[in-house]
């Protein structure tokens, strides 16, 4: 018996020796076979604490447990800076007895603590977890007539059975970033573990997972943000038939939760699946927590409630013909929202939907919302939405609501800003995208209307507020018609009524054409008013460089700038304002008609009082040419103030700054074109005027002008005689017109100091004056007696001096600094009739030579403009051309580049199966003809794909340069 229990302990001090001991020795070999492994299968550097390594028998005798800490993977090339995966501890135990036999290999456990996964996808599409190394030795597809064990080349005994017990991890981290899609996704706080014995045929699977925040965005916006998800699952797995049914269960996003019942069963190719699921404590505050997080800022201090119903299927068969169908309802139930910060709650709320997928059929596919309705403050709101058809999408929907702004802002603040007015809308809309898409509007029956009662926008740009006191508009597919808008801002009022037609196909169509009608009506715009503060002391600060003589051409900072008028909208604007204040100006009653058609807007007839006269405008301002904007106007004016006209218009004050010391009315009929400048101001040497001015009664009678005058024709009939020093119109029609930068007068009759005289020139922009006039039968007085009584002897009593004559001047210098000089005399008497005339004629005949001369340089360099113009035009359209065709030739080059890469790896793959396939037949004469003949198949087959894949590749670069030349043949 000793002899027994010394040989029992020398057995027991052997075994934990050995228990002991052989990890230590085998521990080297295990750990060189991983690295070795891993190094073979891994395109990454991997490293691990060696130290740590660790094989025990003791840790869970008598399994067998292998672990490494600080384990990782870290990408190369691009990714050498970025680790894949790191993990704190692996850890995986084996059933000993398991192992030694080798029938069948149970897996006790396998452990990761602390894992982190970085995942990196960039740009071009590659991406860091691509680091397996291709195989070198890739099982042959199965050849006929050989049974899995010959291909294998042994037996069935020779396939190891695993079996996984129980598996885990704990506080893992997992980060996805896709730069191809713009795309990430970042878990944390990730805990999973399951168990399950895969040795048996039917067993239990318990799977938990928990997620303590799981995040998402697209496109630079984050929709998921720190979500919470729970998976609680216990499926049964019945492997020998493929089945699996949901024993107990739970899905929980936040406080979302569903539980499912039913199975998915895989007997083959075919997927079975007969699930049901529905909601678990859900209420509408599970709901909410499911908002996107870029709107979950507004979900702070929010509280919730009502009845909450969930419910759906998904049942039938997946395979490559048939899709399950589906189906999923979601209702509320006198739902209730409120804000902690705002007492304007939402209550009974409704909702009513339904998504229903029943076959593969898309056009079968539906979304229903059947019922929408709730009460905000008491203001109510109701809609519906019935969806269907994911070819041709089809719709019906239905939305009527009120809502009280100023209740809105004390949820949503506006800074600075005032806010009030109620508004009620409604809207039905039915219709199918190819209707849409074929622009049959007629067939997408649209009707609403929006009503709008005492609204107020108040800021502080507008400090006078801009009111609507009513406004009532509906629509249809054909027309929005305006029946009613009474709006007031400060002290000026708006009313208008109307229609605009053809909307929906202006709005989804780049052609089409916008049609509308519209009354405006007012007592009163005051301008100044509503004018920003800033531009009016621009406009301000504007003047006062003009007056000072000293512009400075800039755009920068200019309360105006060239507007754009759209070709496809034709529109008509019928006027009626009994008063307009516009800086010192009032215009009274006007009307009119105001046309936008074909890129112009049109002046139909405006008339207007304004300075004590009566207005009539027409013309059109066109901007076809956005770098040159073009006005054309026709003025009809009556019984305007002279004086008044110089202060009022910039044009008066350039071309006849002598108009600010005439005192007097002129009556005009003319027409004026030209260009407009960046700042909508017209460029005053591209201006083109023709017209009459019908003066009934004028006078000048002081200034530079006259005093010079009256030096030179200072000639005393008498002693009490006086100098000149007036200057006279009455019933006086002047022939005027401006042409490149310079003002014609045609000759006309006035009154200087009481002499008739005739006058006609022109002036320029800087003020240079270029007038001729003519003093008719100025008496010679005392001087002319003297000179006949001298030379009476001499003459027989003949009087060579005349006693009246006719004085000739030239009018010279500027306006500022004039010079009036005598050029000549003729006689007077009977035949200054003729002379005059002949007069009037040389100044005709002066003047429009002049105007010839100026019309044909204008013309001279509008015609080099316009070659120039349309030389560079051209030059640009060609080089276009030639850039479509080129960056066309350029991508086809590529398109076919990589269809040849893609047809010469498709086919190098497919030649190397086929060689591989031969190879593995061995010597065995049976197997290595049939596989000599499918291997001569593969490469067919290889040929054939690679061929289509280039000549498809080949196809699409031909179109695309094909389809680039087209485009460029258009330009």
């Amino acid at each position: 018996m000793k002899k027994f229990l010394i040989i029992l302990g020398v057995v027991f001090v052997i075994l934990i020796g050995a228990i002991v001991v052989l990890p230590i020795i085998f521990k080297d070999d295990i750990r060189a076979a991983l690295d070795d492994t891993m190094s073979e299968s891994l395109n990454a550097k991997i490293y691990y604490d060696i130290d740590a390594f660790s094989l025990s028998l003791i840790k869970n005798f008598p399994d067998i447990t292998v672990s490494m800490s600080d384990f990782g993977i870290v990408g190369v090339e691009e990714f050498e800076n970025d680790t894949l995966a790191s993990i704190g501890t692996f850890l995986v135990t084996v059933d000993l007895m398991s192992a030694i036999s080798g029938d069948q290999i149970i897996v006790e456990e396998i452990l990761l603590d602390r894992p982190e996964i970085k995942v990196l996808v960039m740009a071009n599409g590659k991406a860091n977890y691509d680091i397996a190394k291709e195989s070198e030795e890739q099982a042959p597809p199965p050849v006929q007539g050989t049974t899995q064990a010959e291909d294998s080349g042994g037996s069935e005994g020779d396939a190891v059975n695993v079996g996984i017990e129980k598996w885990s991890i704990r506080n893992g981290k997992v980060a996805y970033f896709d730069q191809s899609m713009n795309f990430f996704t970042t878990i944390e706080g990730f805990n999973h573990e399951g168990s399950g014995d895969f040795s048996l045929d039917i067993f239990d699977l318990q799977t938990k997972t928990t997620v303590d925040a799981i995040s998402l965005g697209f496109e630079g916006t984050e929709y998921i943000s720190n979500k919470s998800l729970v998976i609680d699952i216990i499926l049964n797995m019945n492997l020998s038939e493929m089945k699996f049914t949901f024993k107990d269960n739970r899905f929980a996003i936040n406080n979302f939760a569903i539980e499912a019942d039913g199975f998915v069963s895989m007997p083959g190719d075919d997927i079975e699946m007969d699930i049901t699921f529905g909601g678990k404590d859900i209420s509408l505050t599970s709901i909410l927590s499911l908002i996107p997080g870029v709107y979950q800022e507004y979900l702070d201090g929010v509280t919730a409630g009502g009845k909450i119903g969930f419910d759906g299927y998904v049942k039938g068969t997946f395979n490559e013909t048939s899709m399950p169908k589906v189906a999923a309802n979601l209702s509320v139930e006198n739902g209730s929202i409120s804000y902690a910060d705002f007492n304007i709650p939402m209550e009974q709320i409704n909702i009513q939907t339904s998504f229903n997928y029943p076959s593969a059929d898309l056009r079968e596919t539906s979304f229903n919302i059947d019922k929408f309705s709730m009460l905000v403050d008491g203001e109510s709101v109701e809609a519906y939405l019935k969806f269907k058809d994911l070819e041709d999408y089809k719709w019906d929907l239905g939305f009527e609501g009120n809502a009280d702004l100023e209740k809105i802002t004390k949820i949503v603040p506006l800074e600075d800003i005032t806010l009030q007015g109620k508004i009620n809308a409604k809207l039905k809309t039915a219709g199918n995208m190819s209707d849409l898409e074929a622009e049959r509007y007629d067939q997408l029956p649209t009707n609403g209307s929006l009503n709008i009662t005492d609204f107020l926008f108040q800021s502080s740009d507008l400090p006078q507020g801009f009111g609507i006191s009513k406004a009532s508009i509906s629509f249809n597919p054909s027309e929005i018609a305006l029946a009613e808008f009474q709006a007031r801002s400060g002290n000026s009022d708006f009313a208008m009524n109307g229609r605009v037609t053809n909307y929906l196909a202006f709005a989804l169509s780049e052609n089409e054409m916008l049609v509308g009608n519209l009354n405006f009506n007012s007592t009163l715009i005051d301008i100044n008013e509503l004018m920003p503060e800033e531009s009016m002391e621009e406009e301000a600060a504007e003047s006062s460089e003009n007056e000072a003589d000293a512009p400075e051409q800039t755009t920068e900072g200019d309360s105006l700038e060239v507007v754009k008028i759209p070709e496809n909208i034709d529109f008509t604007l019928t006027s009626s304002i009994n008063k307009i204040a516009y800086s010192n100006l009032t215009i009274n009653d006007f009307n009119g008609k105001i046309l936008i058609r074909d890129g112009a807007i049109i002046l139909d007839k405006n008339s207007f009082k304004m300075l004590d006269g009566t207005f009539e405008m027409t013309g059109s301002y066109v901007t076809k040419d956005l770098e040159k904007p073009k006005y054309d106007l026709g003025f009809k004016i009556k019984d305007l103030s002279i004086g008044s006209a110089f202060e009022a218009f910039e044009t008066v004050q350039s071309y006849a700054p002598i108009a600010k010391q005439v005192t007097g009315k002129f009556s005009s009929d003319f027409k004026v074109n030209g260009l407009l400048g960046e700042d909508m101001m017209p460029i005053m040497d591209a201006i083109d005027l023709t017209g009459l001015v019908n003066i009934a009664q004028a006078s000048l009678e002081k200034g530079d002008f006259i005093q010079k005058l009256s030096s030179v024709a200072s000639l005393k009939t008498g002693a009490n005689s006086e100098t000149t020093k007036k200057i006279n119109i009455k019933d006086v029609l002047i022939s005027t017109s401006i042409k490149d930068g310079r003002l014609y007068v045609e000759p006309f009759d006035l009154d200087v100091g009481g002499q008739k005289a005739v006058v006609g020139g022109n002036n320029g922009l800087n003020g240079e004056l270029d007038y001729s006039m003519l003093l008719k039968d100025v008496p010679t007085g005392q001087i002319g007696n003297m000179l006949n009584n001298a030379l009476s002897s001499l003459t027989g009593g003949k009087k060579l001096v005349a006693d009246k004559i006719n004085l000739n001047f030239g009018i010279g210098g500027t306006y500022d600094d004039p010079s009036v000089k005598l050029l000549g005399t003729s006689s007077s008497g009977e035949n200054s009739g003729g002379t005059t005339e002949q007069f009037k004629q040389q100044l005709t005949d002066k003047v429009d030579e002049q105007k010839e001369k100026a019309e044909a340089e204008i013309a001279r360099q509008k015609a080099e403009a316009e070659a120039k113009a349309k030389a560079e035009l051209e030059k640009q359209k060609e080089a276009q051309r030639q850039k479509i065709i080129s960056d066309a030739q350029t991508q086809a080059e590529k398109i076919r580049a990589q269809g040849k890469a893609s047809a010469e790896k498709v086919k190098k793959e497919g030649y190397a199966a086929a060689d591989k396939l031969v190879a593995d037949a061995g010597s065995n004469p049976i197997k290595k003809r049939v596989a000599q003949e499918a291997a001569k198949k593969l490469k067919a087959e290889a040929d054939q794909k690679a061929a289509g894949i280039e000549a498809e590749a080949n196809k699409k670069a031909d179109q695309l340069v094909k389809e680039a030349r087209d485009r460029a043949a258009k330009i």
